[in-house]
């Protein structure tokens, strides 16, 4: 006969305690993380990339399993002014947007990597991401990217081939920028009218190239995701209004949710970066 004994109280409570426990994250990431009312190699790009991007170890990816969860919400940002871009000429380069409202920006460059479980996660949580992809993995899949900003975002060009585009004439700048909005443009309603240069490296040619073609804005970024931790360029935690850079590769799923888990500590959500940059004439 088996001897069979109930748990004792002391393992009841412990076990409790841990379902309460990944709960209480859970909520956490949707109250603060998801819109509540919006609804290559490693590192920031590579070791040549976006030099002025400094690295600062911060908040490690926490150990609870996200729980599944829904919400219902209403939009309440922006509530402060909107940045003016401008219509036509050289657009300008933006890594931070000056809001007081509680959010940051999740962009997503390149596309080599697609896991299934990223569109998932973002749409459990509601986050807006705004992609920048290449023509190469772009066209190996379009509808996984449409998946990934069902929440919210847009699909803007990052060059149809990842050249420097500094070491380019004016001409071939203007072809790998403009060629790619016009790639994407052929597989959603309208290509977004945002533009980040690969390596963070631009000039005057690549802000004229990109207003030529109705880009709005070069995109650089304030906050890296890397290997599921977010790095900063300043100080030890977000701030209102980081554009926050990551990539398609294969730690991108650990990456947000470091984000989330951030964004719960601070009290910020994550919102589309669309709605603070809208095109001239919207906002």
């Amino acid at each position: 006969m088996t001897n069979w004994r109930p748990a004792s109280r002391a393992q009841s409570a412990k076990t409790a305690l841990a379902g309460i426990g990944a709960l209480l994250v859970a909520g956490l990431l949707v109250a603060a993380c998801g819109p509540r009312s919006i609804d290559d190699t490693r590192g920031a790009q590579s070791p040549n990339q976006n030099t002025s991007t400094t690295v600062a170890e911060t908040t490690t990816l926490p150990p609870t399993t996200l729980a599944p969860t829904t919400t219902t919400t209403t939009k309440a940002w922006p509530k402060g002014p909107v940045l003016t871009i401008p219509a036509a000429g050289a657009v300008p380069v933006i890594s931070t947007i000056a809001t007081a409202d509680p959010v940051v920006f999740l962009t997503i460059d390149d596309g080599a990597v697609r896991d299934p479980r990223v569109p998932e996660l973002l749409a459990q949580f509601k986050v807006p991401a705004t992609l920048f992809v290449n023509e190469g993995p772009y066209l190996a899949d379009p509808d996984y990217f449409l998946r990934v900003i069902a929440a919210g975002g847009s699909i803007n060009s990052h060059t149809r081939s990842h050249k420097r585009l500094t070491s380019l004439s004016a001409a071939a700048q203007r072809s790998e920028i403009c060629g790619m909005r016009d790639i994407i443009g052929q597989h959603v309603f309208v290509a977004g009218h945002l533009f980040r240069a690969p390596y963070g490296l631009s000039n005057g040619a690549t802000q004229t190239a990109a207003g030529s073609c109705g880009i709005n804005a070069v995109l650089f970024w304030h906050a890296a995701l890397n290997d599921g931790r977010v790095q900063y360029q300043q100080g030890n935690q977000l701030q209102p209004g980081d554009i926050v850079l990551t990539h398609f590769r294969d730690d991108l799923y650990d990456n947000i949710r470091a984000l989330l888990w951030q964004c719960a500590i601070q009290g910020l959500t994550v919102a589309p970066i669309e709605d603070y940059l809208p095109l001239p004439g919207d906002g």
